[in-house]
């Protein structure tokens, strides 16, 4: 996990550093990261004739980041209901996903009904002779999707000659009756590819139209959270983010929203407003219902600053931190520096006697 921390952070941290490098250099009773010996001040040209190890100061971009909990999941929730009356015969293990023109479930052993997208119910019959509807652009838009429009095929709201043929085409793929016309014991719209969460209808039970047979989420993973009111500013729309999952696997994803109304929080804790994030569509992610992750979110960004590993810092007596630069004839001095942002094992140093390039003594 990365950690990202501003400067200041103390003395401490840099004599962790030292001793975690198994460094045995010292200065005022304290461990030395670059383990040269004593330094007094910015300048004091060590021994240079010692073999020593380096790193070379490189320019890159620093970052802060917060870390935020959350949990991967499936979004949504979506209710499959009988288009018809029957008797449930079959049903899809929970867990699987259905996609565009996927069965839904049987009844009486012959009527499946397919999955077709579409945001307005199957609330009639459609065939010819039928009025002008939204319906009728849905499964035209489905039935052109899927190949089966034939050349010329308008998508609009009105059924004509080639909605007609172009049901048929799809009846005779899919082992219907090649009338031409579709009802709910062909065909039920949904919003998008669903995942089956739970039988409603167990096999063996008679249903009605309308009534319950699956209970599914869509089948999109997101990462949801509900962070503090008071850290809301954290997370914005569009917002890049990085997720780190169960497995400590990292993938980009994108905050889509933050809520703007605060909710109680538990057991009397802060308010809180709910966050959505889209994750790469193209992440391999865990097939698990809900998984906790880690979002780590950048709230501080310096762009081309000078950096050097952390066990390069050393405390000076007089106070303040230096590196010990190498120069090109092999000597060595200590230049005094600032510092920034610290990240992944890097720190942010300003200076004036340091630049992109030189080397500076880290321990062996």
């Amino acid at each position: 996990m990365r950690r990202a921390v501003v400067a200041g952070a103390g003395l401490a941290l840099v004599v962790a550093a030292g001793a975690l490098a198994g460094t045995s250099g010292a200065l005022g009773g304290l461990a030395l990261p670059g383990g040269s010996g004593a330094a007094t001040s910015p300048g004091s040209s060590p021994d240079s004739g010692t073999p020593v190890k380096t790193a070379e100061v490189v320019r890159q971009a620093m970052h802060t980041a917060a870390e935020l909990d959350g949990t991967l999941g499936y979004e949504g929730e979506v209710s499959v209901l009988a288009g018809s009356a029957g008797l449930v015969t079959r049903l899809p293990d929970e867990g699987k996903v259905i996609r565009r023109n996927g069965t839904l479930y049987e009844l009486d052993g012959k009527t499946h009904p397919r999955l077709f997208y579409g945001a307005r119910p199957m609330w009639r019959p459609l065939g010819p002779g039928i009025s002008d509807g939204a319906d009728i652009r849905q499964l035209e838009v489905n039935l052109k999707a899927l190949g089966y429009a034939p050349k010329g095929m308008k998508v609009d709201r009105h059924w004509d000659a080639k909605t007609t043929r172009a049901v048929k085409r799809w009846q005779r793929a899919v082992g219907r009756t090649r009338d031409g016309t579709i009802d709910g014991r062909d065909i039920a719209f949904l919003p998008g590819a669903i995942r089956v969460s739970a039988h409603r209808a167990p096999v063996g039970t008679a249903v009605g139209p309308g009534a319950p047979v699956l209970d599914a989420t869509t089948a999109k993973r997101v990462v949801t959270l509900d962070i503090s009111a008071g850290r809301q500013d954290l997370v914005k729309p569009g917002q890049a983010v990085t997720v780190e999952l169960p497995d400590e696997t990292r993938v980009d994803g994108a905050v889509r929203s933050a809520g703007r109304v605060a909710s109680p929080g538990e057991n009397g804790g802060d308010p809180t407003v709910p966050v959505t994030i889209d994750l790469d569509p193209s992440a391999t992610l865990p097939a698990i219902d809900a998984a906790p992750v880690t979002i780590d979110v950048v709230t501080v960004t310096h762009d081309g600053v000078l950096a050097v590993p952390v066990n390069a810092l050393v405390a000076l007596l007089e106070g303040g931190y230096a590196v010990e630069v190498r120069a090109a004839d092999g000597t060595r001095h200590f230049e005094a520096v600032e510092l920034g942002l610290f990240e992944d094992g890097m720190v942010e140093v300003t200076g004036d006697g340091i630049a992109e390039g030189d080397d500076v003594v880290v321990p062996q």
